[in-house]
Parts: C-alpha cells; sequence; structure tokens
C-alpha cells in the first residue's frame, strides 16, 4: 500500500505501515472487527413501563421507554418492574447506544487469565470476565464523498490533534480512510462471538510510537522532547509532527 505525502504512513513506506499476520493469535496491534458502541455526549437509560398487554405473567417481555441519564438525577429502575430477561441489581441501570461493526486496533490484550479456582466464587462473575482494550476506525471518506469536513481531515493528517489518527486501512471496505479514534478506547469481550480477525498487525515500530509516544500525549497533553544537553533519545512522533505542521496552510 502506499501513502500520500503528507502522512505519518509516509515515514514507514520502507517498512510498512501494516505487517500481514494470518495466524489466529490476538495480540497488540492486531486490526480486528467488532460491535462498537458510539458514546454520545448524553447517556440514555432503558425505563421499564409495563409489562405487555395479554402477557402479565410472561417475565421475558416488557415495555420499555428511553429517557436521559442525569448524573444528577439518575433515574432508580427498582422503583418499576423487574424482569427475568434482564435483570436488575442495586444501584444499575441498562443504557442504550447506537453500536456498528467497524474496524478496530487492539491496544491490550486484558492480562492473563484467572485461575478457575479464583474466580469460582466471584458475584458477579462479570468482574472476572475477560475482555480486550480497543480503538475504534470511523470511516472519514465513502466513494469519494466526504464524510468528515476536509480541512479538518487534513489536519488530523498532519497529526495536529493526539486523539485522532489517519489512515488507510488494508481490508475491504465502503470507506477510503478512516480515523482512529483514540478518544473512543474502550474494552470489548474476549471471546469469539465478540470479534473477527483480520489478517493484519500493525508493524513494531508503528505501535511502538502509539504505545510509547502517542498515547502518553493524548492522557498528558504533552508531547516528550528531548532538551537536556548530550541526550540522544530520539521522540519520532515529535519529530514527523514537526514536519507534517510545518507544511500546514493556516
Amino acid at each position: 500500500m502506499t501513502y500520500p505525502d503528507g502522512t505519518l504512513q509516509k515515514f514507514f513506506d520502507d517498512k510498512n505501515w501494516w505487517d500481514k499476520k494470518t495466524d489466529k493469535t490476538l495480540t497488540p496491534g492486531r486490526l480486528i472487527w467488532a460491535f462498537i458502541p458510539h458514546v454520545d455526549i448524553m447517556p440514555k437509560s432503558m425505563i421499564p413501563v409495563g409489562r405487555l398487554e395479554d402477557e402479565a405473567r410472561n417475565h421475558n417481555k416488557i415495555n420499555y421507554e428511553i429517557a436521559d441519564l442525569r448524573i444528577r438525577n439518575p433515574y432508580n429502575p427498582m422503583k418499576n418492574l423487574p424482569t427475568a430477561i434482564l435483570p436488575y441489581f442495586r444501584e444499575e441501570c441498562y443504557t442504550v447506544h447506537r453500536s456498528k461493526k467497524r474496524p478496530a486496533l487492539v491496544l491490550g490484550d486484558g492480562g492473563p487469565e484467572i485461575p478457575k479456582q479464583l474466580r469460582s466464587s466471584m458475584k458477579p462473575g462479570s468482574h472476572v470476565s475477560p475482555t480486550i482494550t480497543v480503538a475504534p476506525y470511523y470511516g472519514a471518506e465513502k466513494k469519494g464523498q466526504s464524510k468528515w469536513y476536509e480541512p479538518f481531515v487534513e489536519r488530523i493528517k498532519k497529526c495536529e490533534y493526539p486523539q485522532y489518527i489517519w489512515d488507510i486501512l488494508p481490508i475491504p471496505s465502503e470507506t477510503k480512510t478512516s480515523i482512529l479514534r483514540l478518544d473512543h478506547i474502550q474494552p470489548i469481550g474476549k471471546h469469539y462471538n465478540s470479534y473477527e480477525l483480520t489478517d493484519y498487525v500493525l508493524q513494531p515500530e508503528a505501535m511502538d510510537l502509539l504505545i510509547n509516544e502517542w498515547l502518553p500525549w493524548l492522557f498528558t497533553g504533552e508531547m516528550e522532547v528531548c532538551e537536556a544537553e548530550g541526550c540522544e533519545k530520539t521522540y519520532l512522533l515529535n519529530e514527523i509532527r514537526e514536519e507534517l505542521l510545518s507544511d500546514l496552510s493556516i
């Protein structure tokens, strides 16, 4: 795959940004498909309002309303009807999200499995259910039609913002270009029915840049630079970003 000049990936062309990987090992850097919930500014909650007519004794069907879930005025679901299919637990509620099957980058494999003798008495078992940590990709350009504002995308290409990385994914898709949203890092279930592997993984140098330089920049708001006299450490992202931004017309 050839990336255009003026992009982060062009600095990796001689080593490739993506490597081919056909085994079934789930490792950090692996590109996968998964259903990813989109996090809205205001969360929504499902509120039970009563069982269906003619099925008053059926605990597997119930009517719900969807309403804003406000942090200072949360809805208490225990005041209304519980249902067997969606049981309620103290101080919990069900939230509703839009979800879509998206490409996602694996950032962490969730750590080692907890031994059976340590998890057998855990209630609820969700405290030890294995997850992986991923960041989702959003389509930026579809069949020649821009889905994101083009001047904004140009700035993302130049690495201006720590929460976005522009890319061309090496998988069949309706989307020509994509944006990796690091501000949407989230867990998904570590189960074979929760994700689908692709045959691609971010190459080691690119993954090292992401984990050791890009994510600290996102989390702290600061980018490390080598200011000490005689410092021999190279901060690749800082150098790449300075070069890319120097060509950006304001």
